[in-house]
């Protein structure tokens, strides 16, 4: 029997494996040695790309922290741009994977404000895991505008996805959910938190244990919601996985 958390994982490498073929210049691995590889390039890039910029980032870091060779780089992917292209694709197929699972932990008779708080949670914890990431392709994007279209893209399927999880919610407690506020409302969270990410203006920084609640009253008062009412019962918030350095 495949468990929730096992169909995710699934998910997960569905998406790395749709995620070759879709980056122009990156070779699929084709055995298993070269997938670990493969992968081991990937996961360090990943880890870099936390503590350095684009132009900072080097192909050597990169077979280093992997433990692989340059040559090793350069028979899976054409060039550095490549490389990081498949990065941001991975970590946002990641997103939309761990989203649906975070979706699917709703309960049916769970409360509107108690959803918007769950969303906020997750959304708040996707931030904080990949904001070098979120660093690196913003600064990236001044001369490659096309580097924050993955981000775009996953937030407007995100969206959907919310919206389709939220309205019987909404319907059910006879209020009426608009498709176009509940995006601007996420395009407002999600300002506030790549502002807090890239800029850290304050008072309240990405780190800060109220953002959560920030973000959870952001969205309950653009919709409609009354922020103080009762939080509802408590929500199956997902672990994400970390990283090994």
């Amino acid at each position: 029997m495949t468990t929730k958390r096992g169909e995710a994982t699934m998910a997960d490498g569905d998406a790395k494996a749709s995620a070759q073929f879709a980056v122009r210049g990156v070779m699929p691995a084709r055995q298993a040695r070269s997938e670990a590889t493969f992968q081991a390039l990937v996961d360090a890039g990943r880890r870099v790309i936390e503590t350095k910029t684009f132009d900072q980032m080097t192909i050597g870091d990169v077979a280093q922290a992997a433990g692989a060779s340059v040559g090793s780089f350069y028979a899976r992917f054409e060039d550095k741009e490549t490389f990081f292209a498949f990065i941001q694709q991975t970590a946002m197929a990641e997103v939309e994977s761990r989203l649906q699972e975070c979706l699917d932990g709703w309960v049916a008779d769970i409360n509107d404000d108690a959803l918007l708080r769950s969303l906020s949670s997750f959304w708040v914890d996707i931030y904080r895991t990949n904001r070098g990431l979120y660093r690196a392709s913003f600064k990236h994007s001044s001369t490659r505008p096309d580097a924050w279209e993955p981000f775009k893209r996953t937030g407007r399927k995100a969206a959907t996805m919310i919206y389709q999880k939220l309205k019987p919610s909404f319907d059910r407690s006879g209020r009426k959910l608009n498709e176009q506020d509940l995006r601007v409302a996420l395009q407002f969270a999600n300002g506030m938190l790549i502002n807090a990410v890239i800029n850290d203006p304050g008072p309240i920084s990405i780190d800060d244990p109220q953002m959560r609640e920030y973000v959870a009253r952001l969205l309950s008062s653009f919709l409609g919601l009354s922020a103080d009412k009762p939080r509802g019962a408590p929500v199956r918030r997902i672990k994400h996985k970390s990283r090994k350095a």
